[in-house]
């Protein structure tokens, strides 16, 4: 699959968006879905039809050698129609270990979803806490 897609944790079977969740794709699902409810976590698992494990959300991470990276949590700012937002992920063949990775939206185009964001200093501290109470982390960086 490319782009974006659900795959189970513990089978590794590989769903597209439209039959998880309902979106055509990863942008809309930011737009239609998290944006709309908040950030709210508690839609980045699907439970998976054939075992026991949850569905997350995946994707190829552009490095000399593609890692595949699965999501934890999302969380963004949104002003108009731009929305920087922070991804807490882990690399498939490493789940115990955390990578934050910046990401941006405009609208509905996904441009922005395989390009950096940048933060202010002021923007940077806004997310952390917004991760903070979404998440319940108690510290955070």
């Amino acid at each position: 699959m490319s782009g974006y897609w659900w795959e189970c944790e513990g089978c590794g079977e590989k769903s597209d968006f439209p039959t998880v969740v309902s979106t055509l794709s990863m942008s809309s699902f930011v737009w239609d879905k998290l944006l709309r409810a908040d950030w709210d976590q508690s839609l980045l698992v699907s439970p998976c039809p054939h075992c026991q494990a949850f569905r997350r959300i995946t994707y190829e991470f552009p490095r000399k050698d593609k890692v595949t990276l699965r999501v934890i949590h999302i969380v963004g700012r949104q002003s108009e129609d731009y929305v920087p937002m922070m991804r807490e992920t882990y690399p498939t063949d490493s789940p115990k270990e955390r990578w934050f990775d910046f990401k941006y939206q405009r609208g509905r185009n996904p441009w922005g979803l395989n390009k950096a964001a940048v933060f202010s200093r002021q923007e940077l501290q806004e997310l952390f806490m917004l991760y903070r109470g979404k998440t319940g982390a108690q510290e955070f960086p």
